[in-house]
C-alpha cells in the first residue's frame, strides 16, 4: 500500500511515547521489522504476522515475546489467499472473545504477509489497532473504526478478495 491507511509515524519519531499516544488494544502487528520494533518497545500484541523477510534484505529482526501459539501458512505474494484468510479468521476468534492465549498468536507466512493488513483491519473489533511498516518511511498506525473498515472493504472488493 503506497498511501498509509492510518497515521504515519516517521522512523525518526518512532519512540514509545509517540506510539503509546496512538496505540490501543487489541493490537495486531504486521511485518517482521514492525513486530520487532514494537515488541522491543514493550507493546503486547494479540496477533503478529511475519514472513521472515524484510524489504531491505537485512537480517531478520528477533521478537522479544513468547508466543501463545504459532500458525504456519502459505500465501503467494500480491494476494490474500484462502489459507491466510482462514488462519486470520481463526486467530481473531480468541481476540474478539478476549481469551487469554498466554502470548500473541503468531502467523508465519511462507510467501508474503503484506496485504494481510487489509483483512486484519476488517476483522479486528472497532477500537483495536493494526500497525504495519511503510518501507523507508516509518510505521503506520491504524485505529480501527467504521470509516476505515468501509475503506478497506472497498479496497478488498476491488481486489476481489
Amino acid at each position: 500500500m503506497k498511501l498509509p491507511l492510518g497515521t504515519l509515524v516517521p522512523n525518526e519519531e518512532r519512540t514509545r511515547s509517540n506510539l503509546t499516544k496512538l496505540v490501543s488494544y487489541p493490537l495486531v502487528l504486521v511485518g517482521d521489522v514492525t513486530a520487532s520494533v514494537m515488541t522491543k518497545m514493550g507493546f503486547e500484541p494479540s496477533l503478529i504476522l511475519l514472513d521472515n523477510h524484510t524489504k531491505r534484505g537485512k537480517e531478520i529482526p528477533t521478537l522479544t515475546v513468547k508466543p501463545g501459539k504459532i500458525v504456519k501458512v502459505d500465501n503467494e505474494p500480491g494476494i490474500v489467499g484462502p489459507e491466510l484468510l482462514k488462519a486470520l479468521d481463526e486467530a481473531m476468534r480468541p481476540i474478539i472473545l478476549e481469551e487469554n492465549m498466554g502470548g500473541p498468536i503468531i502467523i508465519e507466512v511462507n510467501g508474503e504477509e503484506d496485504l494481510a493488513t487489509l483483512p486484519c483491519i476488517q476483522m479486528l473489533p472497532e477500537g483495536g489497532t493494526v500497525v504495519y511498516g511503510q518501507p523507508e518511511k516509518g510505521l503506520v498506525v491504524v485505529n480501527v473504526d467504521e470509516k476505515i473498515k468501509k475503506k478497506v472493504e472497498d479496497i478488498l472488493l476491488e481486489m476481489e478478495v
